[in-house]
């Protein structure tokens, strides 16, 4: 589904992500591990389309994301590609149903089917009930199973997480990292985690670490 092919990028005279390359198939839970500043963030947003690589390609679904121009890849992405983050980018206005049926109102998907949806994904981690919340009764754990439900919203094909346990407690982050898992799973979508974390690392399918020599099993 996705190949990352000797993709290279810099910032000035620094190499930041160096000859990268890495197959990830539908279904499969793939783990980036490196430390802070190492380029984990910088390789997800090249697989995004939101950066450029210097050289190399990224391919999904057999299209070459560089190829494409910006209106492509915004449709790429809204279409194809859910996002977890470390902060929850949850709207603060919005209740959790809103929220979380976001990109399907992005996607022109009309009130009946957004609603139906949305409900069903706040189910599926844990939420259900809380629909009408806003984002201030919720605790960190609940807000980022929010995040996680509009990142799988609309069923996408890839599921892209930075450091998605990184303002969470032990207990938290361990029930979070278990949901993000099981609900990439149930969606058959191919899913890349990238933390500095070795325990969350090892919640995936296959692990690597990136470091400035490029990236390797772990």
């Amino acid at each position: 589904m996705l190949q990352l092919s000797i993709v290279t990028k810099r910032f000035g005279n620094r190499v930041v992500v160096h000859a990268v390359s890495l197959d990830v198939a539908a279904g499969e839970y793939v783990a980036v591990v490196g430390e802070s500043g190492v380029g984990k963030s910088t390789l997800l947003n090249i697989i995004a389309g939101l950066e450029p690589a210097d050289s190399g390609t990224v391919s999904f679904l057999d299209t070459e994301i560089s190829a494409l121009d910006d209106d492509a890849r915004t449709v790429l992405r809204r279409e194809n590609f859910g996002f977890v983050f470390q902060a929850f980018h949850v709207l603060p206005h919005l209740t959790v149903q809103q929220n979380v049926g976001l990109p399907l109102l992005l996607r022109g998907f009309d009130a009946g089917d957004m609603e139906r949806m949305a409900t069903q994904s706040i189910s599926a981690v844990g939420l259900g009930g809380r629909e009408n919340s806003m984002p201030r009764e919720l605790s960190g754990g609940e807000l980022q199973r929010v995040a996680i439900a509009r990142a799988l919203v609309g069923e996408p094909k890839l599921v892209l997480a930075d450091e998605p346990t990184g303002n969470l407690d032990q207990e938290n982050a361990r029930q979070v990292l278990a949901l993000l898992r099981d609900q990439v799973k149930a969606h058959g979508a191919a899913g890349i985690l990238v933390t500095h974390s070795e325990a969350a690392a090892a919640t995936c399918d296959r692990c690597y670490r990136l470091t400035s020599a490029g990236l390797a099993p772990l």
